[in-house]
């Protein structure tokens, strides 16, 4: 019983010393036909202390041909898809990945698993995803804000 204890203890003591990298912060936002989330979670990086990936879901029946993805960012900036989507995996409902990674500019404590909800809501109030998309019935495009 002794070494039970000792061992919670020790587990207790290595488990409160380690860094806690399991925070994230997730923005969602969503429409009749598409779901998207952003998260906000920390990395080891030599240059990028956090990464930003967008995932999209499509919730229409269609079957999308094309699909065109681009975020607007903190302070006017964008990020766009650069690979190509994987349509297939987007027509059968699945969760993609849409960007995965970007510099911290603000500092490399920002944001943290410490940084209130309310700054970040801030600091990403014009969060949106545009999206421009083709299926069978021609040529569609949205805006989702996110929160």
């Amino acid at each position: 019983m002794r070494h039970i204890v000792l061992f919670l203890i020790v587990f207790l003591l290595l488990g409160g010393c380690s860094t806690n990298n399991d925070w994230v912060h997730t923005f969602t936002g969503e429409s009749d036909n598409w779901i998207v989330v952003m998260e906000i979670r920390p990395i080891e990086s030599e240059h990028t202390t956090v990464s930003y990936p967008f995932y999209l879901t499509k919730k229409m029946e269609n079957q999308v041909t094309k699909l065109y993805a681009e975020a607007d960012l903190v302070n006017g900036g964008r990020a766009s898809n650069l690979n190509q989507i994987d349509l297939e995996e987007i027509n059968e409902k699945k969760q993609l990945l849409l960007f995965q990674e970007y510099p911290n500019l603000l500092s490399p404590d920002f944001p943290g698993k410490d940084t209130p909800k309310e700054q970040l809501e801030y600091y990403f109030s014009d969060l949106k995803m545009n999206l421009k998309w083709t299926d069978e019935q021609g040529e569609h495009q949205e805006q989702i804000m996110l929160k």
